[in-house]
């Protein structure tokens, strides 16, 4: 299965695993859902690595509450495997959101406004 909102990308930088989410639009519950299967399976095989995740949101306009929630239980589930979180935004809107999932998943994640100020 592969999901198109958010575009997932695995690859390595710096020798390490990251996990790149590329969003755009609104993210709907069924798109979460879709993503979450095919993050939840990379997760599976690569069970003893831990991830960096960066979320583009560069071209992300919102998304519906349902998808938040199921997110955030995502994020708890899958804490083990996640090294910290980089939030590619320049909307006030998803920035706070994240601010918030930070502080109901105690995850570390980082806003910036461009790829190239994320440090690794």
């Amino acid at each position: 299965m592969k999901s198109k909102n958010p575009m997932i990308e695995e690859y390595k930088h710096s020798g390490k695993n990251c996990l790149k989410f590329t969003f755009s639009g609104v993210l709907k519950e069924r798109d979460a859902k879709s993503a979450i299967k095919i993050w939840k399976d990379i997760f599976h095989l690569k069970s003893n690595e831990k991830f960096i995740l960066i979320w583009e949101c560069l071209n992300m306009k919102g998304y519906d509450s349902q998808s938040r929630i199921i997110w955030q239980n995502a994020l708890k589930e899958m804490k083990p495997q996640i090294h910290i979180i980089w939030l590619i935004s320049t909307t006030k809107l998803i920035r706070v959101g994240a601010q918030i999932m930070s502080l109901f998943t105690s995850m570390n994640i980082k806003a910036v406004e461009s790829e190239d100020q994320i440090v690794i």
